[in-house]
């Protein structure tokens, strides 16, 4: 029983590990194509002894590694090509902003519309930060240095006793601002870089319901981006700092 057991768990994780290769693949493909499989590892199991481990791993071995398996069934399948609204998304959810606001807009509806990005995608590209860099000068103005005063007259007192308590970023140590404007400015850059990195493999499961597979970024590409992005994020940061002194 014990040995019956090991090689259900054997097969198990075999078609798990099937499983996780072919997200990228039509769900409705990928459930076929690993039946088809775990029909064939079943018939091929009936010719072995009953807890024969090792027999069974040779036909997994010969059936093929998962990985191997899912590369083979993406060549098979025909790519999407990516929509050109998709393709800016990213890049109006960063620099949309400085159109006035619409541009920002615009990719949010972009963003809103398409299937390609999750749920939390999409509460991500939203709120972080709203109006992409330009919302970020904002921020910085607005957190840079509060100050609040309050005052009181007491009898025979000609002008009232004002006090007044600043705060925001400025009034951290140098550090913690430097920290702080990191944060700031990291925050929507690694936003638009999620979006664009979701963008070129896509998604498939329950807000992608055709499951389709995205054209892929090549490497080379995919570096110059990242480097576009921290280079970007370098010279916010930069002129965060000057507007901080």
């Amino acid at each position: 029983m014990n040995e019956h057991t090991t090689s259900d768990r054997i097969i198990e994780e075999y078609l798990g590990e099937l499983r996780d290769a072919l997200r990228s693949v039509n769900p409705s493909d990928a459930r076929e194509f690993v039946a088809e499989i775990e029909q064939h590892i079943a018939e091929g199991r009936a010719t072995l002894e009953p807890g024969d481990e090792v027999g069974l791993r040779n036909l997994l071995e010969r059936i093929g590694s998962p990985s191997a398996l899912a590369s083979e069934l993406e060549e098979t399948e025909s790519p999407r090509a990516v929509s050109g609204m998709d393709r800016a998304t990213p890049w109006l959810i960063m620099f949309g902003g400085f159109a006035f606001g619409f541009g920002w807009l615009v990719g949010l509806y972009g963003l809103w519309s398409s299937k390609t990005w999750r749920i939390w995608d999409k509460l991500l590209g939203t709120f972080i930060w709203p109006g992409g860099l330009l919302g970020i000068f904002y921020l910085f103005l607005a957190t840079s240095s509060v100050t609040t005063c309050s005052g009181f007259s007491r009898a025979g007192q000609t002008a009232p006793t004002l006090t007044c308590v600043h705060n925001g970023i400025a009034t951290l140590p140098r550090a913690l601002q430097f920290l702080a404007g990191v944060v700031i400015v990291a925050a929507p850059i690694f936003t638009s870089f999620r979006l664009g990195s979701v963008l070129s493999r896509g998604y498939a499961d329950a807000s992608n319901p055709r499951g389709v597979r995205l054209v892929s970024l090549g490497r080379a590409k995919r570096t110059s981006t990242l480097l576009i992005w921290i280079s970007l994020g370098l010279l916010v940061l930069f002129l965060f700092n000057l507007v901080l002194a």
